[in-house]
């Protein structure tokens, strides 16, 4: 890790990361350290990622993604097991739920320990979420951190994740190594669309469009793959309340529109997987 002040590389001292220039930050009693003490995030706060945690832990929202992003990395060349554990960093990481689970996915497929098969790194700007995955994950290292300045050394990065979050390209590709692996999950044309036909009048609207991400995506990487993974989920009232808290797409919806949503009772999980290298 690198100093988020003045870039020298971040040693461990005791409970703490310290850099030459004697810039210091504590690992919490939590189990995270905040790399970004004076950002203050608004709308992500703790009753939405403890939402999403619920919806995406406990009703299993995306079960099934963590097994085809493993799918999708062999069919591109990548070996799963190495004598080195491969460093992994999940942007965007949130509340912790999807790298949790691709580390669990990842230690099963190969038969090793979680704390052997990938030294993995979550990181989010949001410390509220940060709070959530280290309350409830231990499998990771979570970082508070800024992902348009990466706390990482020039290529020391073996793969990549970000799931619904936005990327920026140019910084990943500085810590990356030669030949790491990126997987930038997505939505898909219908992703959310029960929500979406309730929220949205413009029906040309409703549908997500990949094609500029994708587009996006080919221009930055080389030997570019793709995964689509899409299933229909049975959500109860609880439940539906959740996906309503965290999710974006509702946060301007009025009363009418809430009381549409809350009757729901499932939801369509579309998205599209790319794969990627440097």
């Amino acid at each position: 890790m690198t100093c988020p002040i003045c870039h020298s590389p971040l040693a461990w001292t005791d409970n703490q990361v310290r850099c030459s220039n004697n810039h210091s930050f504590d690992l919490a009693k939590q189990g995270y350290i905040n790399l970004a003490p004076n950002h203050q995030e608004a709308h992500y706060n703790k009753d939405l990622f403890e939402s999403r945690y619920r919806i995406m832990a406990e009703a299993l929202l995306y079960d099934g993604i963590y097994d085809q992003m493993l799918d999708l990395l062999i069919a591109q060349g990548i070996e799963l097991t190495n004598a080195r554990p491969p460093r992994i960093i999940d942007l965007g990481t949130g509340e912790g739920t999807h790298l949790h689970h691709f580390v669990d996915t990842w230690g099963k497929r190969t038969g090793a320990v979680e704390a052997e098969a990938v030294n993995a790194l979550g990181l989010d700007l949001a410390k509220d979420g940060i709070l959530v995955a280290a309350k409830h994950y231990t499998n990771a290292l979570w970082m508070v951190a800024d992902l348009s300045q990466l706390p990482f050394k020039e290529a020391s990065i073996d793969g990549a994740l970000t799931i619904l979050s936005p990327s920026n390209y140019p910084e990943l590709q500085r810590v990356m190594k030669d030949n790491a692996w990126f997987i930038k999950v997505i939505p898909g044309p219908h992703y959310l669309r029960e929500l979406r036909e309730i929220v949205i009048a413009d029906e040309a609207d409703r549908l997500q469009d990949p094609t500029p991400s994708t587009e996006k995506f080919k221009a930055a990487f080389r030997n570019v793959g793709s995964a689509h993974f899409e299933r229909r989920v049975p959500l109860n009232s609880a439940q539906m309340s959740d996906l309503i808290k965290m999710t974006p797409l509702m946060w301007h919806a009025d009363e009418d529109q809430i009381a549409a949503a809350s009757a729901l009772d499932h939801i369509t999980v579309d998205l599209i997987l790319l794969f990627g290298q440097k």
